[in-house]
């Protein structure tokens, strides 16, 4: 009995000896099982920026210049890459940039070169680019800029005003400068103009409007025009200027300068620049009467937050439009202080 009792104990005492071990080994490869430390899942990829192709006219001509870089300003406020061409209006070269920008791989053009036709066969060929034109209209584009119709009302509106106090309500000839080519946005500008005049005077005949085209120098062509315009009518002693853009007003103020007819004529233009500021600030208010603000250093706040949401699917206005004002030696120093 006792030797089967040690057996037995002996047997009893090698089980519980395996049954530790192997609970050991159990525990130990559970322990091995555990996952190892949790790899972070991969970030999401970084949103592409929108890009922005900008075809502009030339960055010599000031407004322009202003234009381009207050796009290129609020653009970068919102992450979108701009790419950058000039095209000064020859429909090759707009061409040719508008394609380029096809292949960098642009989500919308900013096309301010004026030229309607080239535009829309642009955008026929490409439908899924969001174009923007300034200041000129594209049936199916985005407008962007100058109420152009509306600005001429009001330069109208005032130069009546100031024909009533200077010449007692009397005008020979109202001559405008633009250029045709641009098409019928350029040519309401000018009309605006007229019709403003004739609001309050309905009895000015429009057998006394004058036109001729501004291209290809603005200045230059002005000055000739408007010279040769004083020489062929010595007997009229009233006559307005109108030109499309200040660079235009420089021009018709050194053409009644030289001819000494600086009490014969008023000068009134589109744009309230540097060209006309400098005049007015040296004293040239009583000829060059005044002209329409356009901001172009606002531009890019109006225009970039409206693409924003044309890029990201929301509703915007097909017409987005700058506010205007016509500054004169008066009122210059509230628009445009400390210069």
């Amino acid at each position: 009995m006792k030797r089967n009792g040690k057996i037995v104990f002996h047997l009893l005492l090698s089980f519980i000896v395996f049954l530790i071990v192997t609970g050991f080994a159990f525990a130990g490869g559970k322990q091995e099982a555990e996952p190892a430390e949790a790899v972070a899942a991969p970030a999401e990829a970084e949103k592409e920026p929108f890009v922005l192709g900008i075809n502009n006219y030339m960055d010599s001509f000031e407004f322009c210049y202003k234009v381009h870089q207050s796009i290129e300003d609020a653009a970068a406020k919102y992450g979108i890459k701009v790419l950058y061409a000039e095209a000064q209006m020859e429909p090759e070269r707009i061409k040719s940039n508008l394609d380029t920008f096809v292949i960098q791989g642009v989500d919308a053009i900013f096309e301010f070169n004026w030229t309607p036709d080239v535009t829309k066969k642009f955008m026929d060929e490409n439908p899924d680019i969001v174009m923007i034109t300034g200041d000129y209209k594209v049936d199916g584009a985005y407008y962007f800029g100058a109420d152009n119709y509306g600005a001429g009302l009001i330069l109208g509106r005032f130069l009546a005003g100031e024909v009533d106090k200077r010449w007692g309500g009397v005008v020979d000839a109202i001559v405008l400068g633009f250029p045709p080519v641009v098409g019928e946005t350029i040519f309401l500008r000018m009309q605006g103009v007229v019709d403003g005049y004739r609001e309050t005077h309905p009895e000015f005949s429009e057998d006394n409007v004058f036109s001729y085209d501004t291209m290809p120098d603005p200045t230059t062509v002005t000055r000739q025009f408007v010279t040769d315009f004083l020489t062929a009518h010595p007997d009229m002693t009233h006559i307005v200027v109108a030109s499309n853009n200040d660079e235009g007003g420089v021009g018709a103020l050194s053409a009644v300068e030289t001819q000494g007819r600086e009490n014969d004529v008023l000068i009134v233009s589109h744009g309230a620049d540097s060209p006309f500021r400098e005049k007015i600030r040296a004293g040239k208010g009583d000829l060059w009467i005044g002209s329409v603000a356009y901001q172009p250093e606002k531009y890019g706040d109006y225009l970039i937050p409206v693409l924003v949401d044309i890029l990201e699917g929301r509703d915007a206005p097909k017409e987005i439009l700058m506010e205007h004002v016509v500054v004169t030696k008066d009122n210059i120093d509230e628009y445009y202080p400390g210069e």
